[in-house]
């Protein structure tokens, strides 16, 4: 039985590797940089696990779908897309090109890969990691606020739709709020501050195995997301703006 992460080289997909290395749990490793996926690699062996190596750029829809050719014979009973990036600064000055590449990462692949594991697989769990981003436009991170924000209403309405369909499939949806990984330097963002990269993948561990729809790692992020339910819009922007000007 296997478990596939994304984004694995790094940061909250690395620490999740090594926690269900250590439940004993066989693993599929995808990333951009082989080396790294190597290296980790050789460390979880050490567990007496089977680890499997795929160096894909995901955000190549093309590369999705050999991805999956290479791996839709193995029993992957866990598949969590948790690749993706951020770029922080105002709309007008920040890269199109490098836009249109998140889309294509943070949500074409995540929609491609979610479909291509439901109508393969007739039991197991899709873990798609949104954002608390996804609650509230984001001044200064729009694009990534937007893209989060689509994964949880994929996520949550075809979760829905399996349990109506008496399907032993499930799709969670894992919303972090900041965490102390490499993401922030990708973002271009000066500050790294948030929850340990470690503490975080535990949560999300934990509520995966309890199969919970919806997972906010965090008692703080837990009442932030209810804040965002009740505050009008006009001054979740302004605190927004302000927190992300900060960074």
């Amino acid at each position: 039985m296997y478990v596939l992460i994304t984004g694995a080289s790094s940061g909250i997909g690395m620490e999740l590797a090594k926690l269900y290395a250590k439940a004993k749990y066989d693993l599929v490793l995808v990333a951009r940089n082989k080396d790294r996926l190597d290296h980790l690699a050789s460390e979880l062996k050490s567990e007496n696990i089977d680890v499997i190596v795929k160096p894909f750029d995901l955000s190549d829809l093309a590369q999705c779908d050999l991805l999956f050719d290479e791996i839709k014979s193995l029993d992957i009973n866990i598949f969590i897309n948790n690749a993706g990036y951020g770029n922080l600064g105002f709309f007008n000055e920040t890269q199109e090109d490098l836009e249109l590449n998140m889309l294509d990462l943070n949500i074409r692949a995540v929609q491609v890969l979610t479909k291509r594991y439901i109508q393969h697989y007739s039991t197991g769990t899709v873990v798609n990691i949104s954002s608390m981003a996804a609650f509230l436009p984001t001044p200064t991170f729009a694009t990534y606020a937007a893209t989060k924000s689509y994964v949880y209403n994929m996520s949550r309405a075809v979760n829905y739709e399996l349990k109506r369909q008496k399907s032993n499939l499930r799709v969670l949806t894992v919303a972090p709020g900041p965490v102390k990984t490499n993401f922030n330097q990708r973002a271009k963002a000066s500050i790294n501050r948030g929850m340990d990269q470690v503490k975080c993948a535990r949560l999300i561990w934990k509520g995966i195995q309890k199969r919970k729809d919806f997972i906010i790692p965090g008692f703080l992020m837990k009442m932030v997301y209810l804040m965002t339910k009740f505050t009008p819009t006009k001054l979740l922007l302004k605190a927004s703006y302000r927190i992300q000007t900060n960074k």
